[in-house]
């Protein structure tokens, strides 16, 4: 983990320097904030189930503290993924995020999900009758403003201020796993806390305290699909996984612009990290092209593409006619 900070030159002693001068991004200050949160919720939401011997309360203590841990991998996997190229890995270290998105959501599943499912079934088996349930009342509503702040500040930072379509076009296109783990958490918080609350009420009112412990199964089960969609992006992305169709025609188009290209036939994108594409296109030259006055296309095509799209770390170039591109298309079965 000390390698991840070596950018700063000051080891973990340069993390405020490096957070404060601007060298984390929307998506550390994203995971710290989570982070911030989840940590004052986790001791709330603990001594409200040692107080009360709520199952469903000590669920979501179980909850909150899950994701401050994976808060925690994910804030060194956003600075890991950043450690420059070397002899060893020539395209640098991007994937190291995907890597800490796919442990973080086996922790969800693992100790989360089967933790919370676990001790619900006990309460289930053998009902504890709630204590001083106006306290887990008083410590879910401050736990609930603790998360709605802490789900607004997340939302903002990555719905690029475009509200819902925002972020419905995020949760479906961004390969920004650190993100989407602290957004999917900031989501099933506010769900968990309120399966919590209708599982303690309704075990007061019912004189039924194994609802309380159906409640912490809920929220267990919650946890579960939301590991389950991580763990699955996260893979998608650790076996490569290809820009969005958007950004590729986005692409296509600046490369298209450039003088001395007859035809651009198509595109092979592969994320090496979040912010990090490896691009490989097909293209044609003009006829009577020299082969420098082909090498000078390319590398002006390359530079053009580098700086209309700053996540494109690496081009390749292979020169193809589109009747052979088509073919080998087909071939394909693309």
């Amino acid at each position: 983990m000390r390698q991840a900070f070596r950018l700063s030159g000051k080891g973990w002693a340069g993390l405020p320097a490096l957070l404060s001068a601007g060298g984390a991004d929307a998506r550390s200050v994203t995971v710290i904030a989570a982070l911030a949160g989840d940590l004052a919720i986790a001791v709330l939401k603990f001594y409200a189930a040692a107080s009360t011997v709520s199952s469903a309360m000590y669920a979501e203590g179980i909850h909150s503290l899950i994701d401050a841990g994976t808060e925690v991998i994910l804030l060194y996997s956003v600075f890991a993924a950043r450690r420059p190229s070397n002899a060893l890995h020539q395209l640098g270290y991007g994937r190291e995020a995907f890597f800490w998105s796919f442990v973080a959501a086996l922790l969800i599943l693992a100790a989360g999900a089967g933790t919370t499912i676990h001790d619900g079934l006990l309460q289930i088996a053998a009902p504890s009758p709630l204590k001083d349930v106006r306290l887990n009342y008083a410590i879910l509503l401050a736990s609930l403003c603790v998360e709605i702040v802490s789900s607004a500040f997340t939302l903002r930072k990555i719905s690029d201020s475009k509200g819902w379509r925002g972020l419905i076009a995020f949760a479906r296109t961004s390969r920004d796993t650190a993100s989407l783990t602290v957004l999917f958490g900031s989501l099933t918080g506010v769900l968990g806390l309120l399966l919590a609350a209708a599982g303690i009420a309704s075990g007061e009112v019912l004189d039924r305290p194994w609802l309380d412990g159906l409640a912490s199964i809920g929220i267990g089960a919650i946890l579960a699909v939301s590991a389950l969609v991580l763990a699955g992006q996260a893979k998608a992305l650790l076996i490569g996984l290809s820009a969005s169709p958007a950004k590729v025609r986005t692409i296509l188009a600046t490369a298209r612009e450039e003088p001395g290209i007859e035809a651009v036939n198509g595109a092979i994108t592969v994320h090496i990290g979040v912010d990090q594409l490896i691009l490989a296109l097909s293209v044609e030259f003009a006829p009577g092209l020299k082969a420098v006055e082909i090498e000078d296309v390319a590398n002006s095509m390359e530079q053009r593409l580098k700086a209309a799209h700053p996540d494109v770390v690496t081009v390749f170039m292979k020169p193809q006619s589109p009747e052979r591109f088509a073919k080998v298309q087909a071939a394909r079965g693309w």
